[in-house]
């Protein structure tokens, strides 16, 4: 029997891992691709929040908040490409009492969050030529890392510590019993091999709810929703992370500009429905990304925009409601991680503090 069973190699499942094995536990981590992490973890805008949008008290603020003290501490010990550029959230074109109104709404929750030193200026084009927006908030300490460096810099260091990777393989039982988890797997090729732990951890992500019902957890249900990213043709000389003052509509932050620390700049990510959880295309208009974004910076025109990528948010339901924190749901030897969506890459690190203490 093994310590540790970790169902999901992304971030968090990987940051588990590392934790654990550090601990001295025996551990083991089985993911059913062949490059753990190339689903959520890997498909995003690789942003450090720095804790703006989330609900006071909520396991996002909390985890965020703290989870990006350990990331930025991680990123610099380990020489991961990253740079905290800082982000302008903008009322672009939204004008007058009520657009200012919400800006400074979003400066006293982040407030009362914890995140720090922020700030709102006025006349935004004076000081940040190419931002529209009478007013916007200053997050001078966000960032932005190379999340698939980040991430396999934390799953060596889990190999490195003794967790072992069992990759290729789904999960197709799993079962509580008195004394542990027992858990079957299947490769690619249907055959099959028992694992027989002390404790497991469901870090599945898109198919969390999945390995949630195995073991009779019902009422959760993982909606996926498609983020999609367009390259642009050149950087904006503003050199920070540019955001539209969010739609209190929406669950979305809207279409913004974003960079890679290598130098590739991005529009996007928006919010559609997908039609399954391997539903990676991009379908939303280069035309539309480019009216988007001219709501908040000049300079760019549709012929600036080229297919980037697309990601899969596993947007969290209990009994068919919307659930907009993540959720952790402890069951006799099992911990479920539900929900686990931005600001997931920043939280991991914090959401794995939070687990290796509850085993």
């Amino acid at each position: 029997m093994i310590d540790l069973l970790i169902v999901g190699g992304g971030i968090v499942g990987s940051w588990l891992a590392y934790r654990a094995a550090e601990r001295g536990m025996s551990v083991a981590m089985c993911d059913l691709s062949h490059r753990p992490g190339d689903a959520t973890s890997g498909r995003n805008s690789g942003v450090l929040h720095a804790g703006i949008y989330y609900k006071p008290e909520s396991l996002k603020a909390i985890h965020c908040i703290r989870g990006y003290a350990l990331t930025l501490e991680y990123l610099q010990k380990n020489n991961v490409p990253h740079t905290v550029c800082g982000k302008l959230i903008t009322t672009g074109q939204q004008r007058g009492d009520e657009a200012e109104a919400r800006l400074q709404a979003l400066l006293e929750n982040a407030r009362s969050i914890g995140a720090r030193d922020l700030s709102v200026i006025r006349n935004v084009e004076k000081h940040y030529p190419g931002v529209k927006g009478e007013s916007a908030l200053l997050s001078p300490h966000t960032g932005v890392c190379d999340a698939a460096a980040y991430l396999r810099s934390v799953q060596n260091r889990a190999q490195q510590a003794g967790a072992f990777w069992l990759i290729g393989r789904k999960l197709v039982a799993l079962e509580n019993q008195a004394d542990g988890v027992r858990a079957i797997l299947q490769d690619d090729e249907g055959r099959q091999e028992e694992v027989v732990c002390a404790r497991a951890v469901n870090a599945a992500g898109l198919y969390c709810d999945e390995v949630a019902a195995m073991v009779g957890l019902g009422g959760y249900e993982i909606v996926p929703v498609r983020g999609e990213y367009y390259r642009l043709n050149k950087p904006h000389p503003v050199n920070m992370l540019v955001y539209p003052l969010p739609d209190p509509n929406s669950t979305a932050l809207g279409v913004h500009y974003t960079f890679h620390p290598g130098g590739d700049a991005y529009a996007g990510p928006n919010a559609v429905s997908a039609e399954s959880k391997e539903d990676y295309r991009i379908t939303q208009s280069a035309r539309d990304f480019a009216a988007s974004l001219s709501h908040i910076l000049d300079g760019y025109t549709e012929a600036d925009l080229g297919p980037g990528y697309a990601g899969l948010r596993p947007r969290l339901r209990i009994d068919g409601q919307d659930y907009r924190d993540f959720y952790i749901h402890r069951q006799d030897n099992c911990i479920h991680l539900l929900g686990i969506e931005s600001p997931g890459l920043t939280s991991a690190a914090s959401l794995s503090e939070t687990v290796l203490n509850q085993l």
